[in-house]
């Protein structure tokens, strides 16, 4: 009897089955159908779409660079424009040199800043990081140590030479405000910063020569301290190396 009632149930579960497929089987057809379409376009119409608008973009900052080599400040600036606001990962890279084209073509320091500022992150990538330590750069001059390290961020706590290159900034902008006594411990720090470049702990040598210590001024009247933050780069020849006790900023 059991088999008889097991069979019945099998028949009824097939006569079930049959019934959804005939009434839902055009659906499933149908899906089907649109899934193999959606493949179809993916593979033969967006990808080599893609393919075509990077390419694009590949030659548009090949031009651009041309221009800006050749001095077409004008045409660089337009292929660059377009790249940084087309939204592409290509658009911190041109971002960077729309800024390099408006401050060589026209000293648009303004202009070279927005254009930083708009892509410029802690969080992004090389180019994003690289762009907000280049608008630190050009607006270091006009703002206060404070305002300075906001636009830095938690750049200056980076462990690369990006990060290097920041505290550099903060050491001559300390320098540059008569901050004396921190501009000498961020250089001595700078010079064995393992990351820093040797640009950098060069820079820093120099620096720390010109930067008279904490007992030389209390000796000496302070000379009038730098208008600007150049004054860093371009200090005179290396005077006589301080105390070796001050130098490791122990």
């Amino acid at each position: 009897m059991s088999d008889i009632f097991g069979e019945v149930d099998e028949s009824l579960r097939q006569d079930k089955l049959e019934g959804w497929w005939g009434r839902y089987q055009y659906f499933v057809y149908g899906a089907f159908g649109l899934i193999l379409v959606a493949v179809a376009v993916n593979e033969f119409v967006l990808i080599p779409r893609t393919e075509a608008a990077r390419a694009a973009r590949a030659l548009e900052l090949e031009k651009g660079l041309s221009e800006l080599h050749n001095g077409s400040y004008v045409e660089a600036q337009s292929a660059f424009s377009d790249l940084a606001e087309g939204g592409s990962k290509m658009a911190p890279l041109a971002a960077n040199y729309l800024a390099q084209t408006l401050y060589e073509g026209g000293g648009d320091a303004k202009g070279a800043a927005d254009a930083l500022a708009a892509i410029g992150t802690v969080e992004g990538g090389p180019y994003e990081r690289l762009a907000l330590l280049k608008n630190a750069y050009f607006l270091a001059d006009g703002q206060s140590m404070v305002e300075l390290e906001a636009t830095l961020g938690s750049l200056v706590d980076d462990e690369g030479p990006l990060g290097a290159l920041a505290r550099e900034l903060v050491a001559a902008k300390a320098f540059a405000t008569g901050d004396n006594a921190r501009a000498r411990t961020e250089f001595n720090r700078l010079r064995y910063d393992a990351a820093a470049p040797e640009g950098v702990k060069r820079r820093a040598e120099l620096a720390l020569a010109a930067i008279p210590a904490a007992a030389e001024t209390l000796e000496a009247p302070a000379e009038a301290a730098p208008e600007t933050l150049d004054t860093v780069t371009e200090a005179p020849a290396p005077a006589p190396a301080p105390a070796e006790s001050e130098e490791t900023g122990q």
